[in-house]
């Protein structure tokens, strides 16, 4: 269901935070510019003027004690079984998606999901997808990516033995980079989809969703160590 003339349409922000992490201890509560990592998408997503229910899914009490300490509060930790190496994402949507429509009086439209590792994705990032989301109708998700620059697909190699080959079959040639076809990448800032969507596809995102464009300065994802002084660099110079 989208917004008609006289409703505003109900939209759910949920946000994973699993407390194990393999890459970087309790990566998601890692300080950045002296603030929770976690902190910077509950701020983004309590300014958004399109979530109606913001919602916290983690397995971690600590996690829910430093997000309660930004004004988001969660009243039940993830099952242990979504909280493993080998839980999907899906399966934590259709888990929180399914306690929440218990207890809610109406449907919900849509769902913004926001990982707390993009933590320099703002309220505007989020109102601007959503209004795009809500314009086309005929699409069950949309995605936000960033343009991949002079990491493109035609300039990379993978690994044969001792020597390289070409990622496609086009590459390794002397090519002028003015003519390569722009390549997007997901930054993993956001995913919106109808339940509809999360219930019956294989994957939040369906095989044609939209596209928000962000700026690469935005589209910092926390996975190492590295990006969390990347992110700190851009945190600092925004203020």
């Amino acid at each position: 269901m989208r917004q008609t003339k006289s409703s505003k349409p109900f939209v759910v922000g949920l946000i994973p935070a699993r407390g194990g992490s393999k890459g970087i201890l309790d990566k998601n509560i890692r300080l950045v510019a002296g603030k929770p990592l976690i902190a910077y998408t509950i701020e983004a997503a309590q300014k958004s003027r399109y979530i109606s229910k913001l919602i916290l899914s983690t397995d971690s009490q600590k996690i829910a004690n430093v997000a309660k300490r930004s004004g988001l509060e969660t009243d039940a930790l993830r099952p242990a079984h979504l909280a493993t190496d080998r839980a999907k994402t899906l399966d934590v949507v259709r888990y929180e998606l399914g306690r929440l429509q218990k207890k809610l009086q109406r449907p919900i439209d849509f769902v913004v999901l926001l990982q707390p590792t993009a933590p320099l994705r703002t309220a505007k990032d989020i109102d601007e997808a959503c209004a795009m989301f809500l314009k086309n109708k005929k699409n069950n998700s949309l995605v936000s990516v960033c343009d991949v620059g002079g990491m493109h697909p035609k300039v990379m190699y993978v690994k044969r033995g001792d020597h390289l080959v070409p990622f496609l079959e086009t590459g390794g040639r002397a090519m002028r980079r003015q003519n390569f076809e722009a390549v997007y990448a997901r930054n993993g800032a956001l995913y919106l989809f109808t339940p509809k969507q999360a219930t019956q596809g294989d994957w939040v995102i369906s095989k044609r969703p939209l596209m928000y464009l962000m700026p690469r300065e935005r589209s910092v994802n926390i996975d190492e160590s590295l990006d969390l002084e990347i992110a700190e660099f851009f945190v600092r110079r925004a203020r």
